[in-house]
């Protein structure tokens, strides 16, 4: 048997972005305004986006109170969005912030995030309580 490529077939050529968590999307050429004349024999145009620095990406030593300081501080900060961490309710928080020997190991920035999260009311995170899943 032989192969062979679709006539219509186009080959795209790859733009290695990072670690190409990328955002991308096709839209119709004359949705965009002022592109060069060279774009005009294209019917549609994917454009993409590197999203990269939106996520955050556990590192593995985040799970030993104090040990990547850098992550507590980044995890600390109101905004994050983070979906491998386990939520944490309230008054589970709270016991974690009277287990001295545990709360005392982590950086200020998350000491405070944690006594923060347990005197509110929404769901929080912890770097050293990642999400199990079975």
């Amino acid at each position: 048997r032989n192969y062979k490529m679709r006539q219509d077939f186009v080959s795209a050529s790859k733009v290695q972005m990072e670690d190409d968590i990328t955002a991308s999307i096709v839209v119709p050429r004359e949705q965009i305004p002022g592109l060069p004349v060279e774009y005009s024999k294209y019917p549609s145009l994917k454009i993409s986006e590197n999203c990269e620095w939106r996520l955050f990406q556990r590192p593995d030593e985040a799970v030993h109170p104090g040990f990547d300081k850098q992550t507590e501080i980044d995890m600390a900060e109101a905004g994050l969005f983070c979906s491998n961490f386990e939520p944490i309710k309230p008054s589970e928080m709270e016991r974690y912030t009277e287990k001295l020997y545990f709360h005392d190991m982590f950086t200020e920035p998350m000491k405070k995030h944690m006594l923060d999260a347990a005197n509110g009311e929404e769901v929080s995170i912890c770097s050293a309580k990642p999400r199990m899943v079975d």
